[in-house]
């Protein structure tokens, strides 16, 4: 009989949990993604993993890229699934490999900004669009896109794109907070927009001189694939995976990053929603996609559900996501055991959660339906204790919920 693994406080993971540190990192600091970990995280996982130049490491959920953007530094190949088309563009764009003077090229076809206006560009008719941007910002922006179009280079047509999408959120009425994209009337002159534009290219352009000058392995493979953790194949075995899947917080990634879903990556609200039905069921609007042969339930799902039920929440359709999330991360620990080579290893970072004052511990839960997919525990490290949100916090005052990585091998 095998000793229960119980979560335990490791010193020194604490910051690197959060992308915070790396707000000055050139290239990691290209767009806000907050959810995320930080490069750091990623070395010490892979140095404790053993892990080697030329060895392969999957993130099924990529995000903003860290874990591939980190591989990349250290000579390891890696592959990136999200089925967040922006996460993958994201992840892509920030690990090509660029000649900065090949980018600058291209800086002197935007000095017309402030003149000409685009008449053939348009965006998907979404409300939240005439919300975050006023006239003259929208035809600013769409003098922007229309202009990067028209660089023939993929990559570095990618590269431009991806500064305009870094400057949304500066020039909407809008800024992301926590699981929501709020609001916020800011007044941002149209006369900005280009020159906030330019000002960002600039130091992506300088950011990628940087990051050459370090880099040391040119010859390691990254690359993002828009696919579904829950059912992905690959004819390649992992030697690690290191990843952190959405936590079933209720943050839906498809509204807080919808500026950047709208502006190049859905034609029309439909296509969003189809997006947002389909994504792990860590937030309510989520729906069922796949059957889970072969998944237990653990009983402790149905006594902490029935304890939410009773303590009441805002929200009739939180005690179905608690039990559709797990359900669905079994599906995808399941992908990520058959994908990993014996003797693989895998880190999870997670965090438990609060709904209507009752705790649910999801990283010793996801320990053991890892177990179920298969793997084996090894360790559960809690890197941090974070405070509950405002509206948990006003009625049952300041019960931090830890944060942790789990870690599993595969025999």
């Amino acid at each position: 009989m095998t000793r229960p693994i119980r979560p335990i406080n490791i010193k020194g993971y604490s910051r690197l949990v959060s992308p915070v540190m790396d707000r000055q990192t050139p290239v990691y600091n290209w767009h806000a993604f907050k959810h995320s970990y930080s490069r750091e995280l990623v070395t010490k996982l892979a140095r404790e993993f053993g892990l080697q130049e030329g060895a392969w490491v999957l993130d099924p959920f990529c995000g903003g890229g860290t874990t591939l953007l980190a591989c990349k530094e250290m000579g390891i190949n890696s592959i990136g699934l999200d089925i967040l088309p922006f996460s993958v563009f994201l992840t892509n764009t920030k690990t090509r490999t660029y000649d900065p003077v090949a980018l600058k090229k291209y800086l002197g076809r935007f000095d017309g900004g402030n003149k000409y206006i685009a008449k053939n560009v348009s965006l998907p008719d979404i409300e939240i669009i005439n919300k975050a941007f006023s006239g003259g910002v929208k035809q600013k922006l769409l003098y922007l896109k229309h202009q990067i179009s028209r660089i023939r280079d993929v990559e570095t047509r990618n590269f431009y794109m991806l500064g305009l999408l870094g400057i949304l959120e500066k020039v909407s009425n809008t800024e992301k907070a926590g699981g929501f994209l709020r609001i916020v009337k800011k007044n941002v002159p149209a006369k900005n927009v280009v020159p906030k534009f330019l000002e960002k290219i600039e130091k992506m352009i300088d950011d990628v001189e940087k990051f050459n000058k370090e880099l040391e392995f040119v010859n390691a493979t990254s690359n993002a694939e828009l696919a579904d953790s829950r059912k992905f194949s690959s004819g390649r075995k992992f030697d690690a995976i290191i990843t952190s899947p959405p936590y079933p917080n209720r943050h839906d990634y498809t509204r807080i990053y919808g500026l950047e879903m709208i502006f190049d990556f859905v034609k029309n609200n439909d296509e969003l929603k189809r997006i947002r039905y389909d994504t792990l069921r860590s937030h309510v609007e989520a729906r069922k996609r796949f059957e889970s042969s072969g998944y237990e339930k653990p009983a402790i799902i149905d006594r902490i559900v029935a304890r939410v039920k009773k303590a009441g929440v805002n929200n009739s359709k939180v005690p179905e996501m608690i039990e559709g999330y797990f359900e669905d991360m079994f599906l995808s620990l399941v992908q990520m055991q058959k994908h990993l080579k014996p003797g693989g290893k895998i880190a999870l970072v997670v965090s438990n959660v609060r709904f209507g004052g009752v705790n649910i511990p999801v990283d010793s839960i996801l320990g053991k339906i890892g177990e179920q997919a298969g793997l084996v525990l090894k360790d559960i490290h809690i890197a941090r204790h974070r405070g509950n949100s405002a509206q948990q916090m006003g009625k049952f005052k300041r019960k931090p919920s830890r944060e942790s990585i789990v870690i599993w091998s595969n025999p």
